[in-house]
């Protein structure tokens, strides 16, 4: 997919490197609008590349099209396996989880937004994982869409290669204002939104670009922490304000450290008189080992040719780290055993955490570091999953007041609301693992029109 726009991004590049005092100029420009503007993450910028990432017309509609049938592929999936016990141990789900699953609500989807995350090669995609509970950085990509916008070396490349941009907070929004209104009945025609989260995590700087935006748009937005709501009569009360939608940025783990303390939370779910966005539901479709399903045999019977060649083009194998015998690559392999055999082919990641925490890539372990690694897995809930190719594009950087050409790492993270894709994150990396979390950088994708 990258070397479609490969002469986009070589006419971009240089146009950096042609005049690298006016280039200077820009950087500084670049940073100082992100303070400007809150698009930071725990005080740092998102990003220090003038460039931003691009894709072509044709690859956009075909990742877009990809996405759709992977989510048709995961809901089938559900709708015959979900009431299956044995499938939601399989999945890594808790008793507790399980319990606040069942709790009734109208709202019909699993996730009503969600983000898939996945790395680019020259040809292709695959993604590692789904974000079905709270996915960020939808804020963050809309505004500093407008801040590359602004720069001189964005306007001129744009006289060649004309750009559009999706902006997935819009997107996201209007998803949820639909699900409120056409699944959970909402009544409000502008309802009233509360961003419920710890108030300290660096994302904070995000939940106040949402509540501008959200005021702009004409809806009442607070923004409060989960042990400070108020439940009254069954409706969510934050800082005061009637809340219509709860928009859930607080993890269900980070949720259940503080249980004791969120009652008016837990009160207001029951109730369902406040539209909780995403649903405690997601966490069905959040489970990394979400993967092993997709590339069961067992499971994938269910879905059309279509779906399977979807999951077999972009989806790597995945599989819960245990002592079993598992079909790979048309073979039956014990899996504990072939991981250890060939570690430069698999990944080990924990099966519900984010940011990178816990991940260990075989390939950069010493066998002693990936034998250690084993052996945790096997204590703790885990997935194994084949290493998949990475593409890198070369960004032109200002690294120690030295202009370079550097090969990076880019993901692309599609965002979902409903069956609809609605733009994407994009993150770069020195490293294999590039979330902003884990150090990374983070910048909006433009859609080259005529590629």
């Amino acid at each position: 997919m990258l070397k479609h726009t490969r002469h986009a991004v070589d006419h971009y590049n240089q146009l950096i490197s042609d005049n690298l005092s006016a280039s200077e100029e820009q950087l500084q420009m670049l940073l100082e609008l992100q303070k400007q503007q809150g698009t930071t993450f725990g005080g740092r910028p998102l990003t220090a590349s003038l460039r931003p990432m691009f894709l072509g017309e044709k690859t956009y509609q075909y990742i877009q099209d990809t996405v759709y049938i992977l989510r048709q592929a995961i809901l089938k999936i559900a709708a015959v396996f979900f009431n299956d016990r044995k499938t939601l141990n399989l999945l890594g789900l808790t008793d507790l989880e399980i319990q606040l699953c069942a709790i009734p609500t109208n709202v019909i989807r699993l996730s009503a937004t969600a983000r898939m995350d996945a790395f680019l090669t020259d040809t292709s995609f695959r993604f590692v994982e789904l974000n079905a509970e709270v996915p960020a950085g939808i804020a963050y990509v809309h505004e500093m869409a407008k801040i590359y916008q602004k720069l001189p070396v964005f306007q001129e490349f744009e006289k060649t290669f004309p750009t559009r941009f999706v902006s997935p907070l819009e997107h996201t929004f209007d998803g949820l204002t639909r699900v409120y209104h056409e699944e959970f009945c909402g009544k409000e025609e502008l309802p009233s939104f509360a961003i419920v989260d710890f108030l300290n995590v660096p994302t904070y700087n995000e939940f106040v670009l949402i509540k501008e935006y959200l005021n702009r748009k004409g809806h009442v937005c607070e923004i409060c922490d989960p042990r400070e709501l108020e439940c009254k009569d069954g409706w969510i009360y934050a800082n005061g304000k009637k809340i219509d939608i709860l928009y859930r940025r607080l993890l269900m783990n980070e949720f259940f450290e503080i249980i004791d303390e969120c009652k008016a939370y837990l009160e207001g779910y029951h109730a369902q008189k406040t539209c909780y966005l995403n649903s405690f539901r997601s966490k069905l479709v959040h489970k990394k080992n979400l993967f092993s399903l997709l590339t069961d045999p067992y499971y994938m019977k269910v879905l059309d040719n279509a779906e399977i060649k979807a999951i077999r083009t972009h989806i790597p194998w995945t599989r819960k780290f245990r002592e079993s015998k598992e079909r790979y690559r048309g073979m039956v392999i014990n899996l504990v055993e072939s991981a250890r055999r060939y570690k430069d082919s698999f990944i080990l990641k924990p099966n519900d955490d984010y940011g990178g925490h816990g991940v260990v890539l075989g390939f950069q372990c010493s066998q002693s570091e990936w034998d250690d690694a084993i052996e945790h897995a096997l204590k703790n809930d885990f997935v194994v999953q084949e290493v998949i190719d990475i593409g890198k594009e070369p960004f032109i950087l200002n690294i120690e007041d030295n202009w370079t050409q550097k090969e990076t790492i880019i993901d692309l993270d599609p965002y979902l609301n409903g069956p609809l894709m609605g733009g994407c994150l994009t993150r770069t990396s020195f490293n294999n693992l590039a979330n902003v979390t884990a150090g990374g950088g983070s910048m909006p994708m433009f859609i080259c029109r005529y590629l």
